[in-house]
């Protein structure tokens, strides 16, 4: 069998499958997205980038859908949980965060070293 081509026949074949259902199951997606990255030594504000990281379909879509507020409370829920306390560290509501956007042609955006996103990369800096 070449490489590139799915055998129907073979149980070990991953595929997936999508389940359309009347149930919102966007608090649980969220918990388990959460706590996976939680459980791989992320902080709550990577895991927080990850949401607005438009490359991370699902966990970018809850933020869409839901907002700012609703993802924070869940990070908040999943890690107390687990017996982490954690603190937002702003006096701001989470709804005037704006999601980021890229800059415009010819403008650079700053790089803040301190911060990074998931995956280490440097998060860009935002003057809020």
């Amino acid at each position: 069998m070449p490489k590139d081509e799915i055998d129907p026949e073979d149980p070990m074949e991953l595929f997936g499958v999508g389940i359309v259902t009347e149930e919102d199951t966007t608090q649980e997606m969220s918990e388990c997205f959460i706590e996976e990255f939680m459980r791989m030594g992320h902080n709550h504000k990577q895991i927080f980038a990850l949401f607005r990281n438009p490359y991370y379909i699902g966990p970018n879509m809850v933020l869409q859908n839901k907002g700012e507020a609703f993802v924070r409370d869940c990070i908040a829920e999943v890690f107390a949980r687990w017996g982490k306390h954690i603190t937002w560290h702003s006096s701001a509501s989470p709804e005037q965060f704006p999601a980021p956007e890229e800059p415009p042609p010819g403008q650079s955006v700053e790089l803040d070293s301190a911060a990074t996103d998931p995956m280490g990369a440097p998060a860009p800096k935002f003057n809020l």
